[in-house]
């Protein structure tokens, strides 16, 4: 039986994305991993305010700002970590999760950071990105994932205007 993926509005408080199925519910629930700080998506998070230019701002953005942007993104995770716990079966509705309009913001900030990393970690080309198509180097996985997560950011965001 196939199932529908939705987004909606169930009050104005609470989003409900139903109709995943045991593989989606593992993607999404690859989140907060994917976000991680990384090695390899250091720079893409991180990237020196003067580009090295001035090297004393730079060094004041890692020491003053940097801090605060890791904590923002760890406290992101945090709560798709936490929302993530509420995923439940539900029959033929398949794989559901109800996510807090409080918690959007979280979470959009989650999925974006996630992406960004893969991208990073994967080597992958603005023009990849847009084919959808495989590159060297790059799983499949991975790039389901860095589409699927954006389509979710896109659904929240308008999820989120609509209330």
């Amino acid at each position: 039986m196939s199932r529908r993926l939705t987004l909606q509005v169930k009050d104005a408080q609470t989003l409900v994305l139903s109709g995943l199925d045991d593989f989606l519910s593992d993607i999404l629930c690859r989140i907060p991993e994917a976000g991680a700080p990384h090695p390899d998506s250091d720079a893409r998070l991180f990237p020196p305010l003067s580009a090295g230019r001035e090297p004393e701002m730079d060094a004041d953005w890692k020491e003053f700002v940097r801090p605060e942007l890791e904590s923002q993104f760890s406290w992101n995770r945090d709560v798709v970590a936490e929302d993530l716990k509420g995923l439940r079966s539900e029959g033929r509705r398949g794989i559901t999760i109800e996510i807090l309009q409080a918690h959007v913001p979280a979470w959009v900030h989650a999925l974006n950071q996630a992406r960004l990393s893969l991208v990073a970690r994967h080597s992958v080309s603005e023009e990849a990105l847009e084919e959808g198509s495989l590159v060297p180097g790059l799983e499949g996985l991975a790039l389901f994932q860095i589409q699927f997560y954006g389509m979710l950011q896109e659904w929240m965001i308008e999820a989120g205007d609509s209330i």
